[in-house]
């Protein structure tokens, strides 16, 4: 069965059975764990006169509706870029002015309720303020930047056409992360057409440079939503991301959103050589010394780890639980409790994604060196980025890298400087040492944020309205379950405002084609289901008891 064929809904659905084979008395583990992977109950939205979500966004009309909304907000380039100056400063910040118009045209009731704050110039921030005052704000987040498009030529419809073929969107950004800018826009504009006042703060923000890593954007919408709420002044935060949906068996679908996020290191290994005449070249020039570090570096991959009682441990969990035939070996070695089984299982069915979700990666992206044919470069540098699996830290990390490297140090006599601090033993092209210098500095780093709940009120919500939304009936069983998040969002700037951080993309994984590259695109009919489940969510958190 398809994703597409998983993700249809039923109308009507309003309610979610357990089949009686998925019973826990049913469910025995050799190695007892904690965690069953119990669900709560579907949780329909109700306690008001708000029309249903499945009435009010699917047919024709709501398809085209969402479909204008979404071209005026694709057609709008607002990349950044790496290299961005300051707003005010760099023109090329220039269209996010025209994606904030946009806005204000295509959400009229947002705008007229909502109060809005410009954070840092192109940050939003809007708020629509609760009758209850005691009550911790919802917040949900996407952000408005795309990445840049290197040859508009090759692809089949202008990036910036937002074509619409009847069936997908095509542009960029039309997936990420605009899909989820236009479907939060839209559930809350349909909820305040409807007289809508929320009870509980809803703060939708979203950060102009996620791409870039968000600290013109969301660090600053976090600082600012530090000093009006507090720390831990939120009740939940959902922000992109997430692995979409799994559909092993016809009558099983799994929500696999992320609860946590690995950490982020870039290294910088630079490199002081000896130079000269290339007539007269030494043995080993700078480039071929960088070479045979990065070499090492390959050669040296960190170990893949099942974390007992972790994300991806427990998702093996649910999946021995509900869909115990689609994969016996895994329901085997659930049961056993052989986490290095596991491991080696989830490698093998999964491939490189699989390994990533389980070990620290290294990935060897830039290498600049060497200005002229007949000269030996003075200055070799690499850059290796580590994307950092929770039983490794950014110490360990930068440990391990030395202790790899001392082969080719010592080989060839280099003085070390390493990590030392901002400003610090930087490389530069006159050579301390006679036979070279290797300068380690470490950018853009931040640890594996904690984990967020998978068990009490809020996770019972989240899990609750992803069961109603996705679900039809007792005819299929939908299973949430948080899993890891290999790449990094905004909400790391938001860590401090709530344990209870969320990524997800309600979309099925084949819905959201060529993300960051040619020809990415969305479908349409996909996009309605999550504005679905933004309303639905929206509302469900507005009368929860939390």
């Amino acid at each position: 069965m398809s994703l597409k064929a998983a993700l249809v809904l039923a109308a009507g659905a309003t309610a979610w059975v357990t089949p009686s084979r998925f019973a826990e008395d049913q469910f025995q583990l050799t190695k007892p764990s904690p965690f069953k992977c119990d669900l709560p109950p579907a949780l329909e939205p109700a306690g008001d006169d708000l029309e249903n979500a499945s009435s009010l966004f699917t047919g024709r009309d709501a398809l085209d509706r969402q479909v204008k909304r979404h071209q005026g907000i694709v057609r709008v380039p607002s990349v950044s870029y790496d290299d961005n100056g300051e707003p005010g400063e760099d023109s090329r910040w220039e269209p996010f002015y025209t994606l904030h118009d946009v806005l204000r045209e295509l959400y009229p009731n947002i705008h007229h309720h909502a109060k809005l704050d410009k954070i840092n110039t192109f940050g939003l921030v809007y708020t629509l303020t609760g009758s209850d005052a005691s009550l911790k704000p919802t917040l949900l987040t996407a952000h408005q930047d795309v990445v840049p498009v290197p040859d508009p030529s090759t692809w089949t419809h202008p990036p910036f056409d937002a074509h619409f073929d009847g069936e997908w969107l095509w542009g960029r950004g039309a997936a990420d992360d605009k899909s989820s800018l236009t479907a939060l826009m839209s559930a809350v504009e349909a909820l305040l057409e409807q007289g809508w006042t929320p009870k509980r703060t809803l703060v939708l923000a979203f950060g102009y440079d996620e791409e870039c890593s968000g600290y013109r954007g969301a660090t600053k919408i976090g600082e600012y939503l530090t000093e009006k709420y507090g720390d831990d002044g939120v009740a939940v935060i959902l922000d992109e991301g997430g692995l979409g949906f799994e559909a092993p068996e016809e009558n099983v679908l799994y929500a696999l959103p992320s609860v946590m996020e690995k950490g982020h290191m870039d290294i910088w290994l630079t490199l002081s050589f000896p130079g000269g005449h290339s007539s007269v070249p030494l043995a080993h020039t700078a480039i071929g010394v960088a070479a045979e570090i990065v070499s090492t570096l390959e050669a040296n991959p960190f170990e893949p780890q099942l974390l007992e009682n972790g994300p991806t441990h427990r998702h093996l969990i649910c999946n021995a639980r509900y869909s115990p035939d689609a994969n016996p070996t895994v329901t085997r070695l659930v049961k056993k409790g052989d986490l290095q089984g596991l491991a080696d299982e989830v490698i093998k069915v999964f491939g490189r994604g699989g390994r990533y979700m389980l070990q620290t990666s290294q990935a060897v992206d830039v290498i600049q060196g060497g200005t002229k044919i007949n000269a030996m470069p003075e200055t070799v540098a690499v850059g290796v980025n580590y994307r950092i699996s929770p039983q490794d830290s950014i110490e360990s990390i930068q440990d391990t890298v030395l202790a790899n490297i001392k082969t080719v140090v010592d080989k060839y006599g280099l003085d070390v400087k390493a990590f030392q601090g901002e400003g610090e033993g930087e490389a530069s092209a006159a050579v301390a040492n006679a036979n070279g210098t290797l300068y380690l500095e470490a950018n853009q780093v931040f640890q594996p944020t904690p984990t967020a709940p998978t068990e009490g009120k809020v996770w019972d919500v989240f899990s609750g309205t992803i069961q109603h939304t996705f679900g039809s009936g007792d005819a299929r069983t939908v299973v949430p379950v948080g899993e890891i998040m290999l790449g990094n969002t905004d909400t790391r700037h938001y860590l401090n405002l709530s344990p209870n951080v969320y990524r997800w993309n309600p979309i099925s994984r084949d819905a959201a084609i060529n993300i960051h590259t040619v020809d990415e695109r969305l479908r349409m009919e996909d996009q309605l289901r999550m504005v679905q489940f933004y309303y639905d969510f929206v509302r469900n958190f507005d009368q929860a008891d939390l």
